[in-house]
């Protein structure tokens, strides 16, 4: 009998079967044998020890947002106190000194005895305790915008994707890559989210859920390249109006900004994704300007149209033509931003997930 253990962090590489999208491991090579749990659920004991307080609230936030996923699939999250043990055939979450910031401890059977055997036994995620974590949503804590900490909630997330059986993913902007710049970002609050990729993957494994799911967003992070098995982040950018240049970068409000001349058209840049189960067709949106980071349809509406589809399988990272309306004042800061699902056409889980922004300086 063969069992397996891995050890899933930056250090380690592991080879796993791409789809259009998602990644996960497969026994002996087959794609009819994925990697999987048994059932439709599995429960995770966060160990409050480890995280207490506002810190047992980030470690639980990061399960729900992989629990919102098109799948039937859920994580329950529980407490527990007292120690804690890799292959003690529970699945735990604490602290520990490590070299990365997180890691998923993957046990798992593959093996032939009168037929084949396999499926996941054991996940255990460690967080670095040596790290500087934040556990709040704001901007201004997340490093990877204008604070100095990193969000407890992104490496759960991403390392909770482990618990359905996903691997990491390098060609697409997803959360099982680059999870620090995987966010919703509107105003001075940055959600993290499992993202069209990895919840593609989880219908791969799990298939659909009976309910209801339709979950259109957009965000101002696209993929810029490979880390190894990891996707590469950065944010989106304002191009000219023939798409062939970026504009000159600037530092706004602590974040990267693009000085945009009045009176011209320039095509900001959008991460769209479907994050349910079914292609959405027509879906209406609309570009605005603001004079603060904070998008609604209370801004002024520079135009929009539709989408003519969006599929569940891939990420749409795409420019948009808008003119820059001559009444702007120059030297001032604005937020261009873009609502998606305008209409309200759709009947959604997550409505909160359809605005986004990209800074600019008008001259």
């Amino acid at each position: 009998m063969l069992r397996f253990n891995l050890l899933i962090s930056s250090l380690i590489v592991l080879l796993a079967q791409p789809a259009l999208s998602a990644s996960w491991l497969e026994c002996d090579g087959d794609s009819g044998k994925k990697l999987r749990w048994g059932g439709n659920s599995t429960s995770a004991r966060i160990n409050t020890i480890s995280f207490n307080g506002s810190n047992l609230t980030a470690v639980q936030r990061g399960i729900n947002a992989t629990n919102a996923n098109p799948s039937p699939f859920v994580v329950n999250a529980t407490t527990e106190t007292g120690g804690v043990s890799r292959g003690n055939g529970q699945n735990e979450i604490y602290a520990n000194s490590i070299s990365p910031p997180g890691v998923a401890q993957m046990n798992y059977h593959c093996y032939w005895f009168f037929g084949w055997h396999y499926g996941l036994d054991e996940v255990d995620i460690v967080l670095d305790s040596d790290r500087t974590w934040t556990s709040s949503t704001a901007k201004s804590s997340n490093f990877t915008y204008t604070g100095s900490a990193r969000p407890i909630d992104s490496v759960i997330t991403h390392e909770a994707g482990h618990f359905l059986g996903l691997m990491h993913v390098n060609w697409e902007y997803n959360v099982m890559g680059d999870s620090w710049r995987h966010h919703h970002t509107n105003g001075t609050t940055a959600n993290i989210y499992f993202g069209e990729d990895a919840s593609h993957g989880s219908r791969v494994l799990y298939g659909n859920q009976s309910s209801t799911f339709n979950d259109v967003s957009v965000a101002h992070w696209r993929r810029t390249g490979a880390d190894g098995e990891y996707s590469s982040h950065d944010r989106v950018r304002v191009r000219n109006s023939a798409n062939t240049a970026t504009l000159t970068g600037i530092t706004i409000a602590g974040e990267p900004g693009f000085r945009v001349t009045r009176g011209t058209t320039v095509r900001p840049e959008f991460t769209l994704e479907n994050n349910g189960k079914t292609t959405q067709s027509n879906i209406s949106f609309g570009i605005y300007v603001s004079n603060n980071d904070f998008i609604s349809t209370g801004d002024r509406r520079l135009g929009g149209g539709t989408f003519g589809s969006l599929s569940p399988d891939d990420v749409h990272t795409t420019t948009i033509p808008v003119f820059i309306p001559s009444d702007l004042t120059v030297g001032q800061n604005y937020w261009i931003g873009i609502i998606i699902d305008e209409n309200n056409d759709i009947s959604e889980t997550n409505g909160d997930n359809n605005m986004a922004y990209i800074p600019i300086r008008i001259q």
